[in-house]
């Protein structure tokens, strides 16, 4: 925000252009893992998993000692500031840049690399979503589809945190 603030570069330079498809982009891929949290965890109860010992004790995680905020003030600034700031960054001034230079697939997997870097946390869900997002920069010009996709991430993580606790032992891997 201080380069924006500071003229250093353009909104159009970092990519916020909103199109329609950006903005339709972004919203159906951003629903999917949204609506696949409810299902996974219904698939783990229909399939009799969710008695298992693997998923024993899951209600007894406390949100909080995660490190999660149940406070509306927490999770407006986790769900939504959060990946846009993130986004403007990552994807706005440096994958942004990449690509204009860069080979597309070299920038992509750079994107989920530098990504999951910047984060200080190797792991399969920033790899992902660093990948996703600089695909979705170079497929819409714009990284409002890539900060809708974030948010809903960020959504369904809350989700999971919250009212599917049972999942955090099959997606361990991704967080």
């Amino acid at each position: 925000m201080l380069v924006l603030a500071l003229k250093c570069v353009t909104p159009q330079q970092l990519g916020l252009n909103i199109t329609g498809k950006a903005l339709l982009t972004g919203a159906l891929l951003g629903i999917l893992p949204i609506i696949s949290v409810p299902l996974l965890d219904g698939l783990l109860v229909k399939a009799g998993w969710a008695q298992s010992e693997l998923f024993s004790g899951a209600n007894l995680r406390v949100p909080e000692e995660m490190g999660f905020n149940k406070s509306l003030p927490g999770l407006f600034f986790t769900t939504l500031l959060i990946p846009f700031l993130d986004q403007v960054f990552v994807v706005g001034l440096v994958i942004n840049n990449l690509l204009k230079k860069q080979n597309t697939g070299q920038v992509i997997l750079g994107g989920g690399l530098l990504f999951s870097l910047i984060h200080f946390e190797l792991s399969m869900g920033n790899l992902l979503l660093g990948m996703v997002s600089a695909g979705l920069l170079r497929a819409t010009g714009s990284i409002i589809a890539p900060v809708l996709v974030h948010a809903c991430f960020s959504i369904a993580e809350v989700l999971i945190v919250f009212h599917y606790p049972r999942l955090i032992s099959v997606l361990v891997f991704l967080v």
